[in-house]
């Protein structure tokens, strides 16, 4: 939703791994090494998660080239292990079909995981939701905390030859500058006449940039989406880590809910808190009320991750292992076993790195209360046809 980015919810506002893909993300393995390949949700709206991936490659060039493992493939793989891998869920098959069948055509390549070297390749599965929040399009007392547009001032330079890279900046006397900053724009009011909608409390606005999307109830009783439209190039940050290194909060006690609880006992503090983030988002009117994941596709809940596209290829086909809470009358009740496929349709300046997915829970405060609560340890499996497979 990055963006949406998946600019991740909860763990985002804690931590950001500092990883790259230097090394080889995803390496293959050999049967022995394969997991168990089922299915904690039943395939339920699998079949439309890989649907909406197989809109996005076949708009791509079928030419287009990813590295996985060993292995240079192009979308048309990709595409082909989709394809393929419909036809097989079409047939119904029990548990130990699935898992032949898998053996018997597809390659796996599991993912490097947190730090690249881990014996056991665990990754960070970290969750994100769809916000709801009440909104206005107009000032009022009671709303008074823009989400912007993306202002006219904003220019997108081009920095290599391919015109793959690109900077974002601003014009100042004929040179190119940095955007401003988050504490820039809000404490000097830099973007009046730019605001989109209003909203309650800034750190709903602050959290409607770490998700990249969500929904807002309007006064008449409408709701409307709000989606990622662009950001202001400066890094991101995580408050929630910055409060844990200056004492504000622990480790253990960290969470939004904990977060929102210090800033409104706390309230000088608010702005100090907050800008420490120096990244912003600007926002534009969704079409749709659903999520829509950095590949242009609405997001399935519990189908759809955010990844780092430098490391893994958009749209492709991967098997995730980890736990999940299970949630009644809006508390965590306990944890289960995640065994799961999903797809890589989303991305996020907090996800970086072969180590870190972040899982697409859905909209509403029970999707919240998961996403939320999700920072586990994780396995990721990509899958591709054996390249002797027609």
């Amino acid at each position: 939703m990055k963006p949406l980015i998946s600019f991740v919810i909860i763990f985002s506002l804690f931590l950001l791994l500092p990883f790259g893909c230097s090394h080889k993300p995803l390496s293959v393995i050999t049967e022995p090494d394969y997991p168990f390949f089922t299915d904690d949700l039943d395939y339920q709206g699998l079949d439309v998660a890989l649907e909406k991936s197989l809109v996005y490659l076949r708009r791509l060039p079928p030419s287009t080239v990813y590295t996985v493992g060993n292995r240079t493939c192009t979308t048309t793989d990709i595409t082909r292990a989709l394809d393929f891998f419909r036809k097989i869920l079409a047939e119904k098959p029990s548990q130990q079909r699935l898992n032949d069948l898998i053996t018997r055509h597809f390659s796996v390549y599991q993912a490097r995981g947190i730090g690249g070297y881990n014996p056991d390749r665990s990754m960070l599965v970290t969750g994100y939701y769809q916000p709801l929040f009440s909104g206005s399009l107009k000032r009022t007392e009671v709303f008074s905390y823009p989400l912007y547009k993306v202002p006219a001032d904003l220019v997108i330079r081009r920095i290599d030859a391919g015109q793959k890279e690109q900077s974002v900046g601003r014009m100042e006397q004929g040179h190119f500058m940095p955007y401003w900053t988050r504490g820039d724009i809000e404490r000097d009011h830099l973007l009046h006449g730019q605001e989109l909608i209003w909203l309650k409390n800034p750190l709903d606005a602050f959290v409607l940039h770490i998700q990249g999307s969500g929904l807002v109830s309007l006064p008449d009783g409408s709701i409307r989406g709000v989606h990622y439209a662009m950001r202001n190039g400066r890094p991101y940050s995580s408050i929630g880590k910055y409060m844990v290194e200056n004492g504000m909060l622990t480790l253990e006690e960290a969470s939004l809910d904990a977060i929102r609880v210090y800033i409104e006992k706390h309230p000088e503090q608010r702005d100090l808190i907050l800008h420490h983030n120096e990244s912003f988002i600007f926002f534009d009117w969704g079409n749709t009320q659903g999520a829509v994941g950095s590949i242009g596709q609405v997001l399935i809940p519990g189908r759809a991750i955010a990844a780092d596209k430098t490391c893994f290829p958009p749209g492709a086909l991967v098997f995730l292992k980890s736990r999940k809470p299970v949630i009644r009358d809006q508390h965590v009740v306990q944890w289960k076993d995640l065994q799961r496929f999903v797809t890589i349709q989303d991305s996020g300046s907090a996800i970086r790195g072969p180590g870190r997915v972040d899982l697409f829970w859905g909209s509403g405060s029970e999707a919240g209360l998961a996403a939320g609560r999700m920072k586990e340890d994780g396995t990721l499996y990509l899958l591709l046809l054996k390249q002797d497979e027609g």
